[in-house]
């Protein structure tokens, strides 16, 4: 590459877009290989070689290559370099034309180097700390050249990766180590300063390390700078802070991060050289420990003597580097952080622990650089939250990522005072947040402890520790930090449980529980004085003087005895001041028991030559402070191997006995030979430790043992200050005081008792209760003393009577005896788990009994046991690690209680039975307090919810530790409920509406729990109680809106009722079981009754019914079920009898009926069967009848009526379910006669059957509702309403067409009657006739009036009643019926309340008709009525005008004459039609037509019928001749039809005068298309049909032929005629002919619905007027001529070809697949005439004589076709000619049938009937016309010259083309006719077929 660029060449434009993605590119790669580097330096030394090559590649990448790649020290020297230096001074440096870092490749790249650097360079210290590991040698090691070049290359690169991230301390800090090993004193000064960054101003405020790497930067640096003595760098005041405060020695641990390098900078000495030891007397052993601790090292000593045995060696001891830990210092912190919360004090990234937490060896090795050695305990790190080098903030650069605020600058940095202001702010906007999250927890918490602080004052709880820890919950609402300030440690016990996370321990929680262990070796066990009050001690420090011991040591000349020695002369010093760990204590047993004879013998010696040594007192007091401590150590190891559950060896026993007492004796001795002024402590301990040794000597008597601890008792007592020795490192006697004394008395006091009692089993549980019960509850025993007998009689429950007279009862505590006082002294100081387990043993003593309420009470005092020794002082007073085991198992009790006592309270009714107000009021403080304890899991886990901690674990223990914590809230909760609902049992009097401050707590309790989605805990517990509590209250306010919350947290079923919305408590729904499904049916059915039903369908109440009746299942069905429904359907389908229908307007009319007595009776009883068949009944009725376009589906309302009739089968006296039933059967009987006649014309039976059992139905329902009790009645009004007006509505339906009082006959149904002549049949009863139902029908509308004034439906319908019955002939009634019968002026009167009623109606919106019923019925009855004559026209005029819709504003209108009274109804009408602009009042219509034109009149002229044709096609009739009836609102489903068959046989009527008879074709075409829309449609057909051919015969004047013309002439002349007259009539007209074409359509269009012979007779009066008027008029030659000549010709064939017959044999077959008029064209008339004769006579088909009436009919209908095909073309022969009909012609003949009216669907019919029989009009044709001709023979040429391809031909057309001359060479003319005649007959009845089923469609 040359060494200069030329500046005359411009670089391109475009260069940016060549290499876009070049740079990306390289540094992906480099990134890809930076992470396999970094992957095998993970895995450990085994992989380094691997890692080596790695790395080595990673620096061979392109990006090292860049020029920004370079550091600033590389730049530097390049530019220093002479060589460049002529080149680039006397230019400028150019900017850089790197491309635009789009993607931010520009920030990865320096992060990118800077990690490689980084890591490599740890990578290369790695390496030398596993050789140092490794060969054993450290110094040799550390001293070769290749590690010392190592080093030199791990701190050139962190050197490098610090030029990209100058902001890295603990990089820094690295680097400074690695220098000083490399003795550069001045750059490990020069690190240590940039990490605790310099450039910062103190003086404008002290500023404190920000990171805990520059916290320990400045230690270091402080210690060098005080090993320098450089004082003036002391006081800088960047080294204030380090100056002022302390480091823990917890964090002194990892200060160096590479302790396994020497450190030459620690001191100001050159470090000695090590020299080998040549010289064999001076060889010592190195005895290598591999932790630097006191008890690793105590280990050590006993692995040496283990397996080197006592040599007289020397001891080098060789220990990792021990951090200097200053000696009685504790950490000071002159003030704290205000603006940094304490939870940021302590907070950790989780990538700084990572290397600890390695647990394997090649893991510990390697170090990521995520990983930094400093602190592997988080949670020594949060106990000294109070040092402020702890406030921790890893750089940035540390992670990987960039810096937000050095994206632009990237070598600069803010200062610290602006990122702390900037964090402040954020800190504080964090916490408004934090605080507004918190607050609906918060505000749910308040509301719930609140209500129980009330409910618990109310009670009478006077207790003020629980209304304190109340009142402090309720504080801590106020506060988004509740976890940080409690103070309780129970509280605070609960926390650091969850933050400070144990598995281990907290495994006592999630064990299952196992069976108690307790016994009497237990008991001996808790009965120890160290197993209570253990005191507070500081635990052992575990280096603490370590260092300088090794260094005396190493210096001194000692054996491994001597070290032994020495090592448990400095252990003895802390024996009283600390707490020894585990391992520790191990240690200490280890040494005194592997080293005892060694140990006793430096003893004896010291004290032998004590008195020469320097300080001769010390020395004893030495002596005698181990001889005691070794005295004590051993007693504890015999007492522990002697004991019962020891396994140790009899011979090891022995030994230990043997050690035992020879330091009994050296105690005892030393302890004589001590002076007055010596130490009197040692002399108690000697004291209680000889009494201990007494205690475990074998064969001892109890009683001396006894009295030994009274006089060591009374010897404690004597002391003027009381004695209270702790000696925490042994476990036998951790105590010696007067007190400790005691409790060993009270052991050996109460021993027979337990003795006995954990000997004993529960075969005698009345011996257990007599025994415990003054023991554990003396407050409830009473002993009744007799006067005459000195014996005691004791009395368990203090609720029993009054003894007798003569006894007096008093409390077992004044009477109890020495022995018992002694039990509850001891049980005073004894530990919870002894006492629980006495309490247990009670509990199941009770429970063999079955007194199960006293072993709820022994639950409940369990409870409140445990929540008092959370209390007591020997709790309070241990350390909280100690108190940690302590507290989880006490929990994991209070777990196992509360599942047993809350399983009592829910299930078990006698539990209360004893549980008085006292115990009530201390179990509900107990419990209460446990509330209070175990929400603190609530509070943290709030914190968690909203981010403001972390949980310390996500593994499966720590997720069991947090649900089971929740169980138990929701236990605690569930049983304090039980027992609050108890206490307001017992005290009524504090509670004025106690089931509502019920329902409201667990609504309270609900909300707590179900915000923080734990409501589902313990199996939903509290969920399924709070159901059955809610479900059993009856007066509660709101308990839709609790219920609800509830039902959707169980079922996942939502109401849809209530003032608040569900919320989603995350529980996963369960199945709804049947069992509880119908205990909720009570509560359902209340909130279903209360809404509307057209709002049920719409709420989510009513998915919640559908999903209770899928759990509820079908319905069981006994023998009772089965006869009810039984009887029900026989009813139904009885007859109707008169006399029932008025019995049932008194209410006597019931149904048999049996008790039903099943599973599901409690539902019927709340209606719930009725509910799910309103709701389906609801469901179709939703769409009203009226507005539907299209038929609805009656699948919904078959189901109703399916519920309704269950409903009815458990209670047959439910008036509304026999309403609504009777609705189905009348909606059912609506749908089938609304949409279509068809049922009407067709299966009148069902309809029949619906009706009857509509009318049974209402029946029951009306006299049910007669029996029903007026409040109950007045509920449901509206439904009373309906009854009537739809009953009265079914029986006036009934009476009139369509069903035309069918339902009231009962012809079929027939009682046989036995008399002396014989059988007779006669009716069950008497038939109910139409004016009776009228009759019954208007009383019903009176009734409805009665409850709706308003509704104008009735009025106007007892206004028909009354007409009808009006009109009604006096002499079909009887007697009373006549008497009864209603007046003109009450018809009058009807008619013009019901004209009142709707007017009175408000007014119609804008776009809608005013109701016009009654205003046209009072006009039509009032035309009526002047046309019977019973009412003058003036009369009735004035009643009309004083209507409201009267004619000229309601003025007087005059009639003079008669005839003025049409006019006068006529404008009337007019008026009325005025106010329907919709058009939907029909009737109004048709009664004008009528009026213009009487049908019944006998006088009918054209003008009136042209009058009345008017005005019905001006509204009604189309151009078309289709109908507009519409059915508007008040008409009766079926009424339509019968209108539209009034209508057509009006407009026939009509159209016959008019003589129109292209409307009436249109009119019968639509009439035949739209059959299932007419009533009685058959015989409405038939009399159109009739109407109109008596049209045609009147219009083309067809006389009717009575005589059969066609006797005498002769088939062959007949064809010939027939033949001409076909050719004639394509071109040609006639009345004839065209009379003989509209009756062929009709007869296409009736399609054989009607019989044809009427249609028969007039085609064959047409063709019989064609044949004699025309045919016989015909040119052409004589009949005969052309007879004969056939004939000849035949003969001449015959003669010419004899074979010929034989020959033409097989075309015969293929002469039926083709045209048989096709041979015509290949012969002359000459010839054909001539064999026609021949044919005729011959013996092979003889000829009938006459002409049939179907040939007659054929050739009529030939005509016909061939009229429509017009005349042949003379050119060629058409297509059309062999096809089948589908023609041009024929086109055109359609095309002028539509024309003339028809529809487009009745042309498609007559096109395909055209299309069959053209071909035969075709044929017959071509058989009878003039002889063939030059243009035949040519059409016959080019058929077969120029036939069409067969793609473009139908089938028939194909094969009339196959052959096409075949069948004119072969075959006869008489053949050819019979072809012709089986042809035409056959596409007759297909054409038939045809028109049938079009007209279906």
């Amino acid at each position: 590459m040359p060494a200069f660029a030329a500046i005359n060449l411009e670089p391109e434009e475009n260069v940016d877009e060549e290499i876009d993605d070049t740079r990306e590119i390289q540094i992906d790669e480099a990134l890809k290989r930076f992470q396999t580097a970094l992957k095998l330096h993970a895995q450990g030394p085994h992989h380094y070689d691997d890692a080596s090559q790695a790395y080595d590649s990673l620096f061979d990448s392109d990006i090292f290559r860049f020029p920004e790649s370079s550091t600033d020290f590389e730049r530097t020297e390049r530019q220093s370099d002479p060589r460049h230096l002529g080149i680039d001074a006397p230019f400028p440096q150019p900017l850089d034309v790197a491309q635009g870092d789009i993607d931010g490749s520009g920030s990865s790249l320096p992060q990118t180097l800077y990690l490689a650097y980084k890591n490599h360079g740890q990578f290369a210290l790695d390496r030398i700390r596993h050789l140092v590991k490794t060969e054993g040698a450290a110094t040799d090691v550390l001293e070769d050249k290749k590690v010392l070049a190592g080093a030199q290359k791990a701190l050139y690169e962190f050197s490098a990766a610090l030029d990209f991230d100058p902001s890295d301390a603990e990089l820094w800090r690295r680097a400074a180590r690695v220098a000083a090993f490399l003795s550069s004193s001045r750059i490990s000064r020069y690190c240590l300063e940039a990490a605790i960054e310099l450039d910062d101003d103190p003086a404008v405020d002290e500023v404190d390390p920000p990171a805990l790497a520059e916290g320990f930067a400045g230690e270091q640096l402080k210690k060098q700078l005080g090993v320098l003595s450089d004082d003036l760098a002391l006081s800088h005041p960047i080294m204030i802070p380090f100056l002022k405060k302390f480091m823990s020695d917890l964090l002194k641990r990892h200060l160096d991060p590479f302790p396994f390098l020497p450190n030459p900078t620690h001191m100001l000495a050159p470090p000695r050289p090590f020299t080998k030891l040549d010289d064999p007397t001076s060889q010592r052993f190195i005895m290598n420990v591999p932790i630097a601790s006191w008890a690793d090292l105590g280990m050590s000593i006993v692995h040496s003597v283990g397996v080197r045995g006592i040599s007289g060696e020397a001891v080098t001891l060789s220990l990792p580097e021990i951090p200097e830990a200053e000696e009685d210092t504790q950490m000071l912190v002159e003030r704290p952080k205000p603006d940094l919360p304490e939870e940021n004090l302590t907070s950790q990234p989780p990538t700084e622990n990572k290397s600890a937490a390695k647990s394997k060896e090649d893991q510990s090795e390697s170090s990521k650089e995520c990983s930094a050695d400093v602190g592997n305990n988080t949670e020594d790190i949060q106990v000294e939250r109070s040092v402020s080098v702890l406030s921790r903030k890893r750089s940035q650069s540390a992670a990987g990522l960039p810096d937000g605020g050095d994206e632009e600058v990237a070598d600069q940095k803010r200062s610290k005072r602006t990122r702390r202001r900037e964090t402040a702010v954020e800190v504080m906007d964090t916490n408004t947040q934090y605080a507004t999250q918190l607050q609906p927890f918060q505000a749910a918490d308040q509301n719930l402890f609140q209500m129980t602080r009330n409910m618990v004052e109310n009670l009478g709880v006077t207790d003020r520790d629980t209304l304190d820890r109340l009142a402090e919950v309720l504080d801590s609402c106020a506060s988004s930090t509740r976890t940080a300030k409690l103070e309780r440690p129970v509280l605070v016990d609960l926390r650091d449980s969850l933050v400070k996370f144990d598995e281990a321990s907290t495994r006592v929680v999630l064990d299952k529980k196992e069976p108690s262990s307790v016994g009497f070796s237990s008991f001996l066990e808790h009965s120890k004085s160290g197993s209570q009050n253990k005191p507070k001690t500081p635990m052992f420090h575990e280096t603490r003087g370590l260092k300088e011991f090794t260094q005396v040591v190493n210096d001194s000349w000692l054996g491994v005895q001597d070290v032994a020695f020495e090592w448990v002369n400095h252990v003895s010093m802390s024996y009283l001041a600390s707490k020894w760990s585990d391992s520790m204590k191990m240690a200490v047993v280890q040494v005194i028991s592997h080293l005892d004879e060694d140990i006793w013998n430096r003893v004896q010696y010291e004290l032998e030559y004590h008195a020469v040594s320097p300080n001769p007192i010390q020395t004893l007091t030495m002596i005698d402070r181990m001889v005691q401590m070794l005295f004590e150590l051993h007693l504890d190891i015999y007492e522990r191997i002697t004991n019962p559950n020891s396994a140790v060896d009899f011979a090891i026993r022995v030994e230990t006995k043997g050690r035992l007492g020879r330091w009994f004796t050296l105690a005892s001795q030393m302890s004589r030979d001590r002076p007055e002024t010596g130490d009197h402590s040692l002399s108690i301990r000697f004291l209680w430790s000889a009494v201990f040794a007494v205690t475990l000597t074998e064969g001892v008597s109890r009683d001396h043992v006894l009295q030994c601890w009274k006089s060591l008792r009374d010897r404690l007592g004597e002391e003027q200050e009381p004695i209270d020795i702790r000696l925490p490192n042994n476990a036998i006697m951790p105590e010696v005081s007067a007190l400790a004394a005691d409790r060993e008395i009270s052991k050996l006091t109460t021993m027979d008792f337990f003795l006995g009692l954990f000997q004993n089993d529960l075969g005698d549980p009345v011996s257990v209760i007599e025994s415990l019960e003054p023991v554990l509850n003396p407050t409830a025993v009473y002993t009744a003393m007799s006067d005459l007998e000195t014996s005691e009689v004791m009395v368990v429950d203090e609720g029993s009577e009054a003894p007798e007279a003569g006894h007096e009862r008093l409390p077992i505590s004044e009477t109890a005896d020495q022995g018992l006082r002694d039990l509850w002294k001891f049980l005073l100081g004894t530990s919870t788990e002894l006492r629980l387990f006495l309490w247990t043993r009670l509990g199941d003593a009770y429970s063999a009994i079955r007194y199960t309420t006293k072993q709820f009470s022994c639950l409940l005092k369990s409870i409140e046991m445990i929540v008092a020794d959370f209390q007591q002082d020997s709790y309070l007073a241990m350390t909280a690690d100690a108190r940690r085991p302590l507290f989880l198992k006490m929990i994991k009790f209070l777990d196992e209680l509360l599942i047993q006592a809350l399983s009592m309270a829910l299930n078990d009714a006698e539990a209360f039975d004893i549980i008085d107000d006292e115990h009530l009021k201390s179990s509900i403080s107990a419990l209460t307090k446990v509330c209070c304890i175990l929400h603190v899991s609530c509070m943290y886990e709030d914190e968690v919810r909203v981010g403001m901690k972390q949980h310390p674990s996500n593994g499966a223990t720590f997720q069991s530790y947090i649900t089971k914590i929740r169980e138990m809230q929701v236990r605690n909760w569930s049983l304090l409920y039980t027992m609050l609902k108890a206490g307001i049992a017992q005290n009524k009097t504090g509670f004025t509406t106690p089931e509502n401050d019920l329902a409201d707590y667990l609504a309270a309790i609900h909300q707590v729990l179900g915000l923080r989605k734990f409501c589902k805990a313990s199996n939903k517990i509290f969920l399924k109680m709070m159901r059955v509590e809610l479900l059993k209250q009856k007066l509660t306010d709101n308990w839709e809106d609790y219920l609800g919350q509830v039902l959707y947290d169980l079922y996942g079923l939502k109401l849809g009722v209530g003032l608040s919305e569900v919320q989603d408590h995350g529980c996963p729904p369960e199945k709804l079981e049947r069992r509880n499904t119908t205990n909720l049916v009570e509560r359902i059915s209340v909130l279903a009754n209360r809404m509307p039903m057209k709002d049920l369908l719409k709420s989510d109440l009513k998915t919640t019914i559908e999903h209770m009746q899928q759990a509820i299942g079908q319905t069981k069905s006994n023998q009772q079920f089965i006869q009810n429904l039984r009887m029900f359907n026989q009813t139904l389908q009885r007859p109707i009898p008169p006399l029932r229908l008025y019995e049932a307007l008194k209410g006597n009319i019931s149904i048999d009926a049996v008790t039903v007595n099943t599973s599901d009776t409690p539902l019927a009883k709340h209606r719930w069967f009725f509910l799910l068949g309103m709701i389906a009944f609801t469901k179709f009725k939703g769409v009203d009848l009226n507005r539907r376009q299209t038929p609805g589906a009656t699948d919904d309302l078959r189901i109703g009526a399916t519920f309704l009739r269950q409903q009815l089968q458990f209670t047959p006296d439910q008036w509304d379910a026999w309403f609504r039933l009777a609705e189905c059967f009348d909606y059912e009987l609506d749908e089938s006669v609304l949409w279509t006649a068809d049922k009407m014309n067709k299966e009148r039976a069902e309809l029949v059957k619906y009706q009857r059992s509509a009318i049974h139905c209402y029946t029951l329902a009306l006299s049910q509702s007669r029996n029903t009790s007026p409040h109950v009645l007045a509920e449901c009004i509206d439904d009373i309403h309906d009854l009537y007006h739809k009953f009265g509505m079914r029986m006036y339906a009934s009476s009139r067409e369509p069903f035309a009082m069918e339902p009231f006959h009962h012809s079929e149904h027939k009682r046989f009657v036995i008399y002396e002549s014989g059988v007779e049949s006669k009716d069950l009863h008497p038939q109910m006739d139409d004016y009776k139902v009228w009759k019954y029908a208007a009383r019903l509308f009176k009734k409805a009036m009665e409850v709706k004034p308003k509704q104008w439906q009735n009025p106007y319908m007892v206004a028909k009643c009354t007409w009808k019955m009006y009109q009604k002939l006096p002499t079909s009634l009887d007697h009373r019926d006549r008497r009864d019968r209603p007046t003109m002026q009450a018809v009058i009167s009807t008619l013009e309340k019901a004209v009142e009623v709707v007017s009175a109606l408000p007014k119609p919106r804008h776009g809608q008709d005013p109701i016009l019923e009654p205003h046209y019925k009072i006009v039509s009855v009032m035309h009526k009525l002047v046309m019977r004559g019973d009412i003058a026209p003036q009369e009735a005029a004035d009643i009309l005008q004083r209507q409201p819709y009267a004619i000229q504003d309601g003025e007087h209108v005059e009639l003079k004459e008669p005839e003025d009274w049409e006019p006068y109804v006529i404008e009337t009408l007019s008026h009325l039609r005025e106010k329907d602009r919709s058009n939907w009042q029909h009737r109004i219509i048709m009664r004008h037509a009528r009026i213009l034109f009487d049908e019944n009149s006998e006088e009918q002229d054209y003008v009136q019928a042209m009058a009345a044709f008017s005005v019905l096609r001006e509204s009604m009739i189309t151009k078309t001749m289709v109908m507009n009836v519409w059915k508007c609102d008040a008409e009766r489903p079926g009424r339509h039809h019968v209108y539209t068959e009034q209508y057509v046989r009006f407009v026939v009527k009509l159209l016959v005068i008019l003589k129109d008879r292209a409307n009436f074709e249109a009119l019968l075409r639509r009439l035949r298309k739209k059959g299932a829309d007419f009533y009685h449609f058959n015989d409405l057909w038939q009399t159109c049909c009739v109407a109109y051919l008596r049209l045609i015969r009147q219009t083309y004047r067809i006389s009717q032929v009575i005589e059969d013309d066609f006797k005498a002439i002769s088939p062959e002349e007949f064809d010939i005629i027939a033949g001409r007259i076909s050719d004639w009539s394509s071109d040609s007209s006639h009345s004839a002919l065209s009379a003989l074409q509209e009756t062929i359509e009709l007869k296409k269009l009736n399609a054989g619905l009607m019989k044809a012979g009427a249609i028969d007779d007039l085609i064959s009066d047409c063709y019989t007027a064609l044949y004699f008027e025309v045919g016989k008029t015909l040119p052409g030659p004589t009949v005969p001529a052309l007879i004969a000549m056939r004939e000849q010709l035949r003969l001449r064939e015959e003669a010419r070809q004899p074979d010929k017959a034989l020959e033409s044999k097989p075309a015969n077959p293929l002469s039926n697949l083709l045209n048989p008029q096709s041979h015509e064209n290949s012969g002359t008339e000459g010839a054909t005439g001539e064999s026609a004769p021949a044919n005729t006579e011959g013996t092979q088909r003889p000829r009938k004589t006459g002409i049939r009436r179907a040939d007659i009919l054929r050739r009529a209908e030939q005509v016909v076709l061939r009229c429509q095909e017009g005349p042949k073309p003379t050119n060629s022969k058409s297509r059309g000619s062999v096809s089948s009909g589908k023609t041009p012609a024929a086109d055109d003949g359609k095309g002028d049938e539509e024309n003339d009216g028809a529809p487009d669907e009745d042309t498609e019919m007559k096109d395909e009937e055209e299309g069959e029989e053209g071909d035969e009009g075709e044929g017959e044709g071509e058989l009878s016309s003039a002889p063939g001709s030059v243009h035949d023979s040519a059409d016959d040429e080019s058929d077969l010259s120029d036939a069409p391809p067969e793609d473009v031909l139908d089938e028939d057309e194909a094969k009339q083309l196959m052959f096409p001359n075949l069948i004119r060479r072969t075959g006869s003319m008489d053949d050819a006719v019979e072809v012709d005649d089986s042809e035409t007959e056959g596409n007759d009845e297909d054409s038939d077929n045809e028109e049938a089923e079009d007209a279906e469609e």
